[in-house]
């Protein structure tokens, strides 16, 4: 999926602008929208998985500090080093999301 919003970044990259027509401006600005809705998607993937593994950390480290268990805190590291690496993941999508976003304004100047 990457490979594909990269795929078309590069192209809007590479659009002339100001020789663009109307339906041209149109289907652009349909294909802009698409994208901005399954990044949305998969943005909100990381989230509530994001969400549910702090959760989850947060209740095994308090598990582990009552009741002394070394397993528990293993997973709560194991948690909140696995929510680390969604974060990143989300940043990642975030970045993308506001490169569409140029996009999308830039063509709403223009249309």
């Amino acid at each position: 999926m990457e490979k594909r919003f990269r795929d078309f970044l590069r192209h809007l990259d590479k659009l002339d602008w100001d020789v663009l027509s109307d339906e041209e401006i149109r289907d652009e600005r349909e294909g802009i929208q698409l994208h901005i809705n399954v990044m949305h998607q998969e943005m909100m993937k990381h989230i509530i998985i994001l969400a549910s593994f702090l959760i989850s950390a947060s209740v095994l480290l308090g598990a582990s500090f009552i009741s002394q268990s070394q397993l528990c805190l293993v997973f709560a590291i194991l948690s909140g080093a696995s929510a680390g690496y969604l974060a990143k993941g989300y940043f990642k999508n975030r970045d993308t999301m506001n490169r569409l976003y140029v996009f999308a304004d830039k063509i709403t100047q223009i249309y």
